[in-house]
């Protein structure tokens, strides 16, 4: 072991430099949904490889309505799609094995797929890759056919600045002989290609806790959250990124930031569920998900995904459930509407009440194509009596109106419905604030769609500053969000669009929104106990 390990004092404190990362790599091809439950992995891929082969021809579809060719209220448009469908379906037998379609004597179009609430696909990862974004490598690192991602998992959770070299150390000695000597490889690949850094200080949860208070609520940008509850943190859908992978500004990652001690998913979209963000992170910490107990018929799985990744604490939360610390409680609520469409998969927004204070993280949530949802359904009434006025809610403002054919879970909705409109987050003015009157809000904040300049702005939901232009042409079509202030005003409840960074503080009978300057900006952090990173020049 003739690396950073042995070269540095026992004493001082190691992690990955914020701008390196390891990225899991599946042994096999995961296929197009690797942890969508309640359906055979071949059977989804049956019905994932019917919807690719006809995407252009949907594609010519719309087109033909756009060059108006086309009405865009065509009455037959269904029925050609479907047709088209069972044809291409039926002229491949190995499709036809898992898709039953046609049409039907009376003139109906029958289509069926099996079923089965105990399948799950899972993936196994046959190796791992780290990445240093600044060199511009990626240094490869296989398994010999050993299952070891839970291992590489719970070592990169050491790896946060807040572990000693000794304990490091310990851990990989402690580890069974293979896994130890793999693991002992990739410490050797990440000191000689020097992606770890090291420090005789820690300091990053003191800066954390200096700036921000007790029942503060950080907006980490997206719909990443941070929560201060006493002396602990904790994170909601946190989706952090390494420096420089996406974008030229130092961004949040996992090492910047205090250890929560628990962390929070609402539902299984890549910006809310981030695998490489939860790779990075302390695996002794308890994760909370959607339960299985939700689902109609289709599930995400998250269990095999997080043992994948190392964590040894998940917890399923049922809608009503509470997850219960010191002073309060966190409470699912459910969640309803955004694609995938009619699916129904079971989704938590969360109700944090604590000593009498309570915010809402709404997330993405919204109402459903038949018009249900948490207000409608009385749901946030009941929890503004139950626990208090809801001050804070945190919702989505998107008003994103697609195609099912376009959805990520589309091959899995009927396919005589593609070209009809499904639920993508469409959150009006009038709903966001009968949600905010109901919830009996001071603050409405507008979340996930950016707010950091370091997310990747090709995203049809990621806006920032750097590109107003491109936001622009987005939002054209829009409600504006002076009308959403002018509807909270009528009762009492201010609007604030989030950044990166804010801090949203009870102030007695207000919430203010606070900003931190620099005190918690990324490069600052890692200032505190590395100084300039390497790669700066002096006095930038």
């Amino acid at each position: 072991m003739n690396h950073i390990l042995d070269r540095l004092p026992r004493d001082h404190y190691i992690s990955l430099a914020p701008w390196c990362w390891v990225q899991l790599e599946s042994a096999e091809p995961p296929g197009p949904f690797p942890f969508i439950g309640g359906i055979a992995p071949d059977v989804v891929a049956s019905l994932h490889e019917a919807h690719g082969l006809l995407a252009s021809s949907i594609d010519t579809a719309i087109s033909d309505v756009f060059s108006k060719r086309a009405p865009l209220d065509d009455p037959e448009r269904r029925r050609r799609l479907e047709d088209a469908y069972a044809e291409l379906v039926n002229a491949r037998p190995y499709l036809r094995r898992h898709i039953m379609c046609g049409r039907k004597p009376d003139g109906t179009f029958r289509w069926e797929f099996p079923t089965d609430p105990t399948q799950s696909a899972t993936v196994t990862n046959g190796g791992l890759r780290i990445f240093h974004s600044v060199k511009r490598q990626a240094i490869p690192l296989g398994f010999d056919q050993h299952p070891l991602g839970p291992a590489v998992g719970h070592l990169l959770g050491l790896l946060n600045g807040t572990h000693r070299i000794s304990e490091i150390k310990t851990a990989l000695l402690a580890a069974p002989r293979e896994t130890s000597g793999m693991l002992t490889r990739l410490m050797g690949l990440l000191d000689q290609y020097d992606c770890l850094v090291s420090s005789p200080n820690n300091s990053i949860r003191q800066r954390w806790f200096d700036v921000v208070q007790d029942q503060d609520t950080v907006h980490l940008g997206h719909a990443a959250l941070l929560y201060r509850q006493r002396d602990t943190v904790f994170l909601f859908d946190p989706w952090l990124l390494p420096w420089f992978a996406e974008s030229s500004e130092p961004s949040l990652w996992g090492s910047l930031l205090p250890k929560p001690a628990a962390v929070f998913l609402t539902h299984d979209h890549d910006d809310h569920v981030d695998p490489r963000t939860l790779l990075h992170m302390p695996k002794d910490t308890p994760i909370i998900v959607p339960s299985r107990r939700n689902r109609k018929t289709f599930f995400y799985d998250y269990l095999p995904l997080l043992r994948e990744l190392g964590f040894e604490r998940i917890i399923e939360l049922a809608h009503g459930e509470t997850w219960p610390f010191e002073g309060g409680t966190v409470v699912s609520v459910p969640f309803y509407g955004e694609d995938p469409c009619d699916l129904e998969m079971p989704r938590n927004c969360y109700l944090i009440s604590d000593r009498g204070y309570n915010v809402l993280v709404h997330a993405d949530s919204g109402p459903t194509n038949d018009g249900r949802s948490a207000l409608q359904d009385g749901i946030i009434e009941r929890l503004a009596d139950r626990y208090g006025p809801i001050r804070l809610v945190f919702a989505s403002q998107q008003q994103l109106l697609e195609l099912r054919s376009h959805a990520a879970h589309a091959s899995l909705s009927h396919p005589g419905q593609w070209l009809d409109v499904g639920e993508n987050g469409y959150l009006t003015n009038a709903y966001l604030s009968e949600l905010s009157r109901a919830a009996k809000a001071q603050l409405f904040v507008s979340y996930a769609t950016g707010g950091a300049d370091w997310y990747p702005d090709h995203l049809s939901f990621t806006f920032s500053r750097r590109n107003p232009a491109r936001t622009a042409l987005l939002t054209a079509h829009w409600e504006q969000p002076e009308t959403l202030k002018d509807l909270l005003a009528s009762h009492d409840c201010g609007y604030h669009y989030a950044h990166a960074l804010e801090i949203y503080r009870a102030q007695g009978e207000r919430i203010d929104v606070v900003t931190t300057n620099n005190a918690l900006t990324p490069l600052n952090l890692y200032r505190l106990d590395h100084g300039d990173p390497p790669f700066m020049k002096p006095g930038r």
